[in-house]
């Protein structure tokens, strides 16, 4: 990209200012690469009419995205500590910004899946790098502050992702949820351009582990396969089983190599420190949650009770706005609180507003479930921030981007098996409940073929539910059948999401327990060891840690 930075931005960069700078820019990508998985999302059943795709292929427009994004975070966190943080940055937004201008003049479903893949590369790119170098530019003391902006502008994406989506899609077209990311691009490539400072792992010690790179990714690749086809496929499926025990292998291999090599991808020794540890654990887990509600919630204001695409992002709006209000505070009481009281108490209440979610029903109104919207999202606002302080904190600057990547590719794991975990719960409890309806059975021994193989289709799966059946050739001929269908199907499918719900909220709640123990409130990387001969050798952990 042969674009000149602007020199008036440049000229009032100065040594004061510059993280303050680096932090605008940081934010611009991460918000472009937030914002895109998300409004995608949206446009998922324009972009089936228009490219002619079925439910598989619909499905790999996310997956290829992810699968990606989470298999090469690690490797270009790596590089981008290896060979200038800002440069792989730069590679990473151009790389995202001309895909994304492609990707919207996408003219078959095939050729988008392959452009929402290389969208990942760039992602994979961006996610770790941007956490990096804000490290890098702001001492520990700040860190705090700096990231819990990082935070809120992370979840405004998330909070704006469903409505512009639904607002490009409704009013301009699907091509506009791509080229939507090209000005935001270009921009954050001058911004970095001008004000980034160029950093790299100065330390001797750089990374040159080809046979670890190769193994954590597969691992990772494998393993997030595995999770995104289990849905489809089932856990038994040949396919499945191999990919779960393909990603053990080849993580156990990883830890073999990367114990024996004297310049590891990722440093065992990260994993001795109790604030890192921790706070991948939390990562983990609040993803593995969020990606619960955010998934359940959608069906369930859209099928149960027939939400339009923009008034669903909305509706969970106020949970954003909690979590966009309140996150910086949380960066804000970091060295006052200490980190390990924050995350355990964000969790807690976190947990507790995810069981909240329970109020809903199929006659329950928005307001039955608002408070568990803005208990979440105020639980939340104070774990990104201190979290994600304490895993930068916990390793040494110049393995910040590696350290991050290995944050990021967590948080992509704990959403993949959350879709595939809770989905699949929910899914067997729909089922049940849907099959052992008595109105159900009383219409299927009543019912013609016509009937029942409606009652087969619905019963097949939560995806049914609701209002689904509206819209199915042929649904006009159930005549008063189609309202009772429909009404035992959301039933059935409150109780599978209620089900998910309860095992989210307490998993956080367990988890803050554990993250207390882990995560200490004081701040101390680990001790490098710069004598040569002993590159390879395990780093003498803090006594904090």
């Amino acid at each position: 990209m042969s674009v000149t930075a602007p020199r008036g931005l440049s000229s009032r960069v100065n040594d004061d200012n510059f993280k303050w700078y680096t932090l605008v820019a940081a934010c611009f990508a991460l918000f472009m690469a937030m914002l895109d998985n998300l409004v995608v999302n949206i446009a998922m059943p324009t972009i089936a009419k228009d490219l002619d795709a079925n439910n598989t292929q619909l499905q790999w427009i996310v997956s290829a995205y992810t699968l990606v994004f989470a298999s090469l975070q690690i490797t270009a966190g790596g590089l981008g500590d290896r060979l200038g943080r800002k440069r792989w940055f730069l590679i990473g937004l151009a790389l995202f910004t001309a895909t994304s201008l492609v990707a919207a003049f996408s003219s078959s479903i095939e050729m988008l899946i392959i452009l929402r893949a290389v969208q990942g590369l760039g992602a994979a790119i961006i996610m770790p790098l941007s956490l990096s170098i804000i490290s890098n530019a702001f001492p520990p003391e700040e860190r705090g502050k700096a990231v819990g902006i990082w935070s809120a502008i992370s979840v405004s994406a998330i909070a704006l992702g469903p409505v512009v989506g639904g607002l490009l899609v409704e009013y301009a077209s699907w091509h506009w949820v791509f080229l939507i990311n090209v000005p935001i691009g270009i921009i954050a490539w001058l911004v970095t351009s001008a004000v980034v400072r160029e950093s790299k792992d100065e330390t001797g010690e750089v990374a040159t582990d080809i046979p670890g790179t190769l193994l954590i990714t597969g691992a990772i690749g494998a393993f997030t396969y595995g999770l995104i086809e289990a849905g489809n496929r089932g856990w038994g499926d040949p396919l499945i089983v191999g990919c779960l025990v393909a990603a053990v292998v080849l993580a156990i291999s990883f830890v073999y190599v990367e114990s024996k090599v004297a310049l590891p991808m990722v440093p065992l020794r990260f994993f001795k420190s109790g604030n890192f540890t921790g706070a991948n654990i939390d990562s983990f887990m609040i993803s593995f949650a969020i990606a619960g509600v955010g998934f359940f919630m959608t069906l369930y204001q859209q099928n149960i009770h027939g939400f339009s695409p923009v008034r669903t992002g909305l509706a969970m709006l106020p949970m954003v706005v909690m979590m966009m209000v309140f996150s910086p505070l949380g960066g804000a009481f970091i060295n006052r609180i200490g980190p390990r009281k924050l995350i355990s108490f964000g969790m807690i209440v976190g947990g507790l507003g995810t069981i909240l979610l329970t109020r809903s029903g199929v006659d329950a109104s928005y307001w039955d479930i608002l408070p568990g919207f803005l208990v979440l999202g105020f639980g939340m606002s104070f774990i990104w921030a201190p979290m994600t302080t304490a895993m930068l904190n916990s390793v040494d600057e110049s393995k910040s981007g590696v350290a991050s990547a290995v944050n990021g590719a967590i948080r992509e794991i704990g959403t993949a098996l959350s879709i595939a975990l809770l989905g699949t719960i929910a899914n067997r409890k729909y089922q049940a409940n849907f099959t052992d309806s008595s109105q159900i059975q009383s219409l299927r021994a009543e019912g013609n073929s016509t009937t029942n193989g409606f009652i087969d289709l619905i019963g097949s799966g939560a995806s049914f539910a609701g209002n689904v059946i509206e819209s199915m050739p042929g649904s006009e001929k159930l005549g008063d059948a189609i309202a009772v269908i429909e009404r035992a199907s959301s039933q059935a499918f409150v109780a599978g999401m209620d089900r998910a719900m309860w095992i989210g909220g307490v998993m956080l709640i367990a988890t803050s327990v554990v993250s207390y123990f882990l995560i200490s409130d004081e701040a101390h990387a680990p001790i490098e060891i710069k004598d040569p001969e002993l590159a390879g050798a395990e780093s003498v952990p803090s006594p904090a840690d």
